[in-house]
């Protein structure tokens, strides 16, 4: 998981949608979180880019 968001890491937000619940704690270990109401998880990227 973590080479495959190096690939990402000049986005601003990624999006995953877990088909199987039981993997919403491997994603939560990557820095995803889940909101209310919304089937996708989020991972923001707020690091500083200068």
């Amino acid at each position: 998981m973590k080479r495959i968001m190096k690939n990402f890491t000049d986005l601003l937000h990624v999006k995953v949608i877990p088909s199987d619940p039981r993997t919403i704690t491997f994603y939560e270990r990557y820095g995803f979180r889940q909101y209310d109401n919304c089937p996708a998880m989020v991972r923001k990227n707020m690091q500083d880019k200068d």
